[in-house]
């Protein structure tokens, strides 16, 4: 929804500034520099921020942390709480073919771990009968460019569809559980690659995993995690027991 969050400024004749590269000095040198209020990093960025710590910058200015776009570890939420407790954070769910679907409020973000939300204003959201999540607004694009037969796929009677798996708590709180594509069949077993993910990113020396399949004579197809070190640390796996 990265286009939304451009438009809301400028709607308001308020500064926006972009920063062109992901390094961390760079972004919070964005921060310090115009006295920017607000920071919006995707969860990997979140990470090398801080790693990176805050040290040296004069962050007073900001009020609002937030997230979101691919999945937010409740973990780093905790964590970004910690390093700017002065600010609120907020995690959104969209996409740049339908904008913000949804959004997690400061209040909810540690009550909800895991979650995504509520839809946002002028936004339907819905689950398809394989749990697709489907989002319907005036927010949609019109299509892709110079490709039918993908607009075809995406929309479909009015509704966005996403490619991602999610599920409703008792309280109408969206969570996304994986991506209808990305599931790895291993051994007759249905593995959903984020929740082997989410299970990584417990461990102490990991920044960053991403998990893929990999394929195999015996078992069809492998798990395969990617993953970065902490600086100065090794992530080593231990197989007893298994």
């Amino acid at each position: 929804p990265g286009w939304s969050m451009g438009m809301g400024p400028f709607q308001a004749r308020g500064p926006l500034h972009f920063v062109t590269t992901a390094d961390p000095a760079d972004l919070l040198r964005a921060v310090e520099q115009p006295r920017a209020t607000r920071l919006y990093l995707i969860p990997a960025i979140w990470a090398r921020v801080l790693e990176h710590g805050r040290a040296g910058y004069d962050l007073s200015s900001l009020r609002e942390a937030d997230t979101g776009t691919s999945a937010t570890p409740p973990e780093l939420v905790a964590a970004i709480r910690d390093a700017y407790p002065d600010t609120v954070t907020r995690i959104v769910y969209g996409s740049t073919e339908a904008g913000p679907g949804a959004v997690l409020p400061h209040a909810d973000v540690m009550r909800k771990p895991g979650s995504v939300g509520l839809a946002s204003p002028g936004v339907s959201v819905r689950l398809s009968d394989v749990g697709e999540v489907c989002i319907a607004s005036d927010l949609l694009m019109d299509g892709y460019f110079e490709q039918p037969d993908a607009t075809a796929e995406a929309l479909r009677d009015g509704w966005y569809h996403t490619g991602d798996l999610g599920c409703f708590d008792d309280e109408g709180y969206l969570s996304i559980i994986g991506r209808a594509r990305d599931v790895l069949r291993t051994g007759g077993e249905t593995v959903a690659p984020l929740e082997v993910e989410d299970a990584l990113r417990d461990h102490p020396a990991i920044v960053e995993v991403a998990v893929v399949g990999i394929p195999d004579a015996d078992w069809g197809e492998i798990v395969c995690a990617v993953v970065v070190a902490r600086a100065g640390r090794e992530a080593e796996l231990d197989l007893d027991g298994l």
